[in-house]
């Protein structure tokens, strides 16, 4: 799964060192505490050969469950996430998505009603623990494993949107819509909750002839500009950061001079 989830490529991975990519196979599952284990063990490590851990990435949920731990009940239960996939197949994901905003409305107004992993998640974890998500998260203690900063990166709106067109179109032309082929070929298809996430989906919407090429690529642009939109709402509400912005003619090299300055208390 190399297109669609935008990964380093084998270039970007010679010139910098990173960690924790292609550590599982596409069938395979890892949850937000597993990946926080892995990463404080990779963490250690970088720090005793006297570098420094610099997390990259958009996933909110990781980086709140990397600075601030888990809940302790935050178990998985394979029988529980069966049942939950069958009703899911069965029903479809707004009615599942209905069953968790009268189960949990605080949970479930965060989470878009496509997002067929985090429904399913939230359910997963109501009905193993008998208590909603949100419940839990008021409960759940700060524990910050080391020092760190936060620092999200805004540009102007248009020029955001401008650059998810621009980079779905490159996911095209790099074989996105083969990468999909051929994990629908493998087999994994039922089982793959991977391909339920975006960029994936629409492809296979395509792939099952539900809609036309154009309509696919505009989908996903249509669809990773909502979560871009989605991403910053959640930066802003869940996490204490210091926002950058950055403009259209600010290199690389500026952008992290002005982090580092951050970081070394400099203005």
């Amino acid at each position: 799964m190399d297109v669609g989830t935008a990964k380093p490529t084998l270039r970007q991975q010679q010139e910098i060192r990173h960690h924790l990519i292609d550590i599982l196979e596409p069938n395979e599952q890892i949850s937000a505490g597993q990946y926080r284990e892995r990463a404080l063990q990779v963490v250690n490590d970088i720090c005793a050969r006297g570098k420094l851990p610099v997390f990259v990435g958009g996933s909110g949920m990781y980086v709140k469950t990397m600075v601030q731990g888990i809940f302790r009940e935050s178990v998985t239960d394979k029988s529980v996430r069966e049942k939950i996939k069958s009703e899911l197949n069965e029903k479809g994901s707004v009615a599942l998505y209905n069953r968790l905003m009268d189960i949990d409305p605080t949970s479930a107004i965060k989470i878009h009603i496509n997002d067929v992993k985090r429904i399913t998640r939230a359910l997963e974890i109501y009905e193993v623990t008998g208590k909603p998500p949100s419940e839990h998260y008021k409960t759940q203690g700060t524990d910050p494993p080391f020092p760190y900063r936060v620092f999200v990166l805004t540009i102007k709106r248009e020029k955001l949107y401008e650059r998810i067109n621009k980079r779905v179109d490159q996911m095209i032309a790099d074989g996105l819509v083969d990468e999909v082929k051929n994990l629908l070929q493998s087999g994994l298809r039922r089982s793959l909750d991977a391909l339920l996430t975006l960029g994936y989906r629409e492809v296979i919407l395509y792939l099952d002839e539900k809609c036309s090429f154009d309509e696919m690529v505009e989908n996903i642009k249509r669809n990773t500009r909502r979560y871009a939109k989605r991403q910053l709402t959640w930066f802003r509400n869940q996490l204490e950061a210091t926002w950058i912005s950055v403009s259209e003619e600010q290199s690389i090299p500026d952008v992290t001079e002005i982090i580092i300055n951050n970081l070394s208390g400099e203005d």
